[in-house]
């Protein structure tokens, strides 16, 4: 009886021996989209224009691999909003870019926002309220403000805005010095595992903390808003990473 208790006793520790390795070296799944903008995949982007939900691609232009966010050819403010990315719990969910953003002599607020949904349509269903509402449920936003002529609730003049959804009553943000007119990488990570979120711009990184997520994806939405011309926001190139790290390596 005593061999057999010692016997089972070994394949149990075996087993939890194993299976500890195993997670230790296993890779961790990752999922990658990348866009060069030689042309727009139609299928993972949807184009439009201020406050309308319609596809409308000839409101971006494309030049050499650039793709360029300005209201200044049309006359309307572009939008460029990814489809939902599907997320599981463990995943970290990176998005980088090269971009260079200007600001004319109005007004400027462009900026990037995530949020979750689980509407799974590249287009999103309308809604009541705010036309953006069938995006989801707002979870940051990178905002490029330059507004020195008005008085905004938002935290800060002339500065990049780190926002999470709930700025306003917690004083959840970080303000950032801008950098315009140059060629700058972006990066914006959000870790289902601690709710935290970061915001890399060039070498410097921001940190905040969010509520915990409860939609089956995630979207992203950039634009170039403001008022008068020499607002733009070029983009060189977008990655997007979803890595599960449920079991880290």
């Amino acid at each position: 009886m005593k061999k057999v208790f010692i016997v089972v006793l070994f394949i149990i520790t075996s087993y939890f021996i194993l299976s500890i390795a195993f997670h230790q070296t296993q890779e961790n799944p990752i999922t990658t989209y990348r866009f060069d903008f030689d042309d727009i995949d139609r299928e993972f982007w949807l184009v439009g224009g201020w406050e309308s939900l319609e596809r409308d691609y000839d409101l971006v232009s494309l030049n050499g691999g650039i793709l360029t966010l300005s209201a200044d050819t049309s006359g309307i403010n572009p939008y460029l909003l990814s489809k939902p990315l599907e997320i599981k719990d463990g995943d970290v969910i990176t998005m980088k870019r090269r971009v260079r953003i200007q600001h004319g002599p109005g007004t400027f607020s462009g900026g990037t926002a995530l949020y979750q949904t689980d509407d799974m349509d590249l287009i999103p269903s309308p809604t009541d309220g705010r036309w953006t509402g069938g995006f989801g449920d707002g979870i940051l936003l990178v905002e490029y403000s330059y507004d020195l002529i008005y008085q905004q609730d938002r935290p800060g003049r002339d500065v990049f805005r780190f926002l999470a959804a709930d700025w306003d009553y917690n004083d959840n943000y970080q303000l950032i010095t801008p950098v315009y007119d140059t060629w700058v990488e972006e990066t914006i990570i959000f870790d289902t595992r601690s709710s935290q979120m970061t915001y890399i711009l060039g070498d410097k990184s921001y940190v905040l903390s969010s509520y915990n997520l409860d939609r089956s994806a995630l979207r992203f939405w950039m634009h170039a808003y403001g008022t008068g011309t020499g607002n733009k926001i070029d983009i060189d190139y977008i990655e997007i990473t979803i890595e599960n790290k449920k079991y880290r390596r």
